[in-house]
């Protein structure tokens, strides 16, 4: 009984096959936006299936524990009786027919399972397993899909921020041209001035473009996650929490191997092939039962023994199979034990990393701000070119974009680190 294909089976429908529904609340929520995902994505009744499945076949496992009782009924309708010819000398010849032409039966029968010396508490066992590690294939498509729909939703409120610091600096260029154009029309200014401003506002114009194409993207793969409509409305509530705690990193290796779904179905199929492994090693044992079987002429009762003699090595094979499932699970424990160790390790080092690139970026804005500032005062005074004052503005609407985009790989990496350590989805 395996089950690893059962995560690829709910995870294969993460594509364009989400439900249409054209009525949404109010402003979404990070949490909202997690919880209606994991709510009514497709792909996860495929899995809800996969564990209803599985509960159906530990029902049909321990069915053989119970009571077998069947029932049969016949009729005969004999056209042609049976009879016994005789002669009697001097007389006709004579014979004698059997007088029942219509013969009804009906028999019950009932069989119960005695003992087959633990064979089928292992099967039952074994169905047992399979449904826990449905469910946990369950819970790591969950995990997955609610991991997701967080990157998703922090990509349509970083692209939206830059798009509207985009905005603003095409209305500063706007008003940059305005100005220069005036000074050009008076004298005070070159064409040089008028050309170079125009350059830089085709420019900041094209990246606008590049940017609502992208985050036009990122929308409709959001609606699809929702499940809503292509063209509905996507409104979003949040900001980048970029101050939220994080575990320690010792903690979080301890929690990842602990907790993380992928860790917890290795876990369980490697459970499941031990337990498939002692079925196997138990298939040779002998059956014993007892019998009962009544009709309306007469009652049997018996006991009845079954040992298997030859097999064809069927029974050395299946155990060659669940014996290299064993192994194969143990090895598959080993590589995610380095796997998680490496993701806690490396969520670690980029929100160390986009902390610090924050903290930077804090203090650049800051300063382009204030070079603006000065700039602007310096313009005004015939002190510095157009050119110059559209450098301290083009400066200052970086930092703020480095600074949006900081705060994302911080949220971001926080998240990481979450999800290394197999904490479920969340604010």
């Amino acid at each position: 009984m395996k089950y690893p294909t059962l995560l690829a089976l709910a995870l294969s429908t993460i594509a364009p096959m989400a439900l249409a529904d054209t009525t949404q609340p109010g402003p979404l929520t990070l949490t909202q936006t997690i919880d209606s995902v994991i709510a009514h994505y497709p792909s996860l009744d495929a899995a809800r299936s996969a564990v209803d499945a599985a509960r159906a076949r530990t029902i049909e496992a321990n069915s053989s524990r119970l009571p077998q009782v069947t029932g049969n009924g016949g009729y005969t309708y004999n056209s042609l009786r049976p009879y016994v010819a005789f002669a009697i000398p001097g007389q006709p010849t004579s014979a004698i027919y059997e007088n029942v032409q219509d013969s009804y039966n009906v028999n019950v029968t009932a069989r119960q399972l005695l003992t087959d010396f633990g064979r089928t508490d292992k099967l039952v066992d074994l169905a047992r397993s399979g449904q826990i590690a449905a469910q946990d294939a369950l819970e790591e498509a969950r995990h997955q899909l609610g991991y997701q729909a967080i990157q998703s939703f922090y990509s349509v409120i970083l692209l939206r921020n830059s798009t509207d610091v985009a905005h603003e600096e095409i209305a500063a260029l706007e008003e940059a041209l305005r100005i220069s154009q005036k000074k050009f029309n008076a004298g005070s200014a070159t064409k040089f001035d008028v050309l170079t401003t125009q350059v830089r506002l085709s420019n900041a114009r094209n990246k606008l473009t590049d940017t609502q194409g992208e985050l036009e993207k990122q929308e409709n793969g959001l609606r699809q996650l929702l499940g809503w409509d292509i063209s509905a409305p996507l409104d979003l509530r949040g900001d980048f929490d970029a101050d939220a705690p994080a575990l320690s990193e010792s903690a979080a290796i301890a929690d990842g191997l602990h907790n993380r779904p992928e860790m917890k179905v290795a876990i369980d199929n490697e459970h499941t092939s031990r337990l498939q492994l002692d079925a196997a090693s138990r298939e040779n044992m002998p059956t014993l039962a007892a019998q009962a079987s009544g009709g309306m002429e007469n009652s049997v009762a018996g006991l009845s023994l079954e040992v298997p003699i030859f097999t064809g090595r069927r029974i050395t094979g299946d155990r060659m199979e669940a014996d290299a499932g064993v192994r194969s699970a143990e090895a598959r424990e080993r590589e995610l034990d380095q796997t998680i160790t490496t993701d806690v390790a490396d969520a670690y080092s980029d929100l160390n990393a986009a902390k610090a690139r924050l903290g930077n970026a804090d203090t650049l804005v800051e300063q382009a701000r204030e070079a603006l500032d000065l700039a602007q005062t310096r313009y005004a005074n015939g002190v510095i070119t157009n050119f110059e004052l559209l450098d301290a503005q083009s400066s200052l609407r970086a930092a703020e974009l480095s600074r949006l985009q900081a705060r994302y790989d911080t949220v971001l990496a926080r998240q990481a680190v979450a999800r290394a350590a197999g904490v479920a989805p969340q604010q």
